[in-house]
């Protein structure tokens, strides 16, 4: 696999989080899901444009506990060097120094196979010993195999330490199914970021100022 060999700028915008908006409806049910899986080595959170995916997701990172990064990718992420490069810039964001010798790999002018610069990333990342979340938003935006290979080398064989997180409206082309039979995997859909009547009351009274329905159960 050949290339030029020239460095990716990093555009630092685009791993930065989403600030939670003041007015963001707090949905603990979903927090505490995101909580109570995340020594999994992946969550979907996978449904149409306006669920409040990233917010959501967003919003968990600010009460989270472990370090975390965030990537928001776009068409030009369907390259296997710009991708890599800005995974590495988002794990770099939370450990400077970290995974230079990955950088060096996708800085050469062949590329490796993905096999091998999956596992010299892993083995770094590994180094780390440090837990730490990194999350993929607006995924479905990626349609390169060579990134969905690597993405499936990292959880081929997992890190305790690392969990991610991809957002986006459709599922990825990932071991969706093995990761589900291996128990590696937690998944919030659309039915899952659908307001319950709890949550709709909230936003109501939110929304007008007004205690509206208390007396209906969730």
């Amino acid at each position: 696999m050949s290339g030029k060999g020239t460095a990716i700028s990093v555009l630092r915008t685009k791993l930065h989080r989403p600030p939670v908006v003041s007015d963001h409806l707090h949905r603990q049910r979903l927090l505490d899901r995101l909580n109570r899986h995340r020594n999994l080595s992946l969550t979907l959170v996978s449904a149409p444009a306006g669920y409040g995916k990233s917010m959501l997701v967003s919003h968990w990172l600010e009460t989270c506990d472990i370090r975390s990064g965030w990537i928001s990718l776009d068409e030009n992420d369907n390259d296997l060097r710009a991708f890599t490069t800005y995974f590495i810039a988002a794990v770099e964001s939370l450990f400077p120094g970290a995974c230079r010798k990955t950088q060096t790999m996708i800085n050469g002018p062949d590329l490796p196979p993905v096999a091998d610069l999956g596992f010299t990333l892993l083995d770094e990342l590994d180094r780390i010993g440090q837990p730490c979340i990194i999350v993929l938003d607006d995924y479905h935006l990626v349609t390169e195999t060579m990134v969905h290979n690597l993405v499936t080398e990292l959880l081929k064989h997992p890190l305790q330490s690392l969990h991610l997180v991809i957002i986006g409206r459709q599922d990825p082309l990932l071991p969706i199914s093995s990761l589900r039979a291996k128990n590696l995997l937690t998944e919030i859909r659309t039915n899952d970021l659908c307001f319950n009547k709890r949550e709709t009351l909230k936003l109501l009274r939110l929304i007008t100022g007004k205690q509206i329905g208390s007396h209906i159960a969730a």
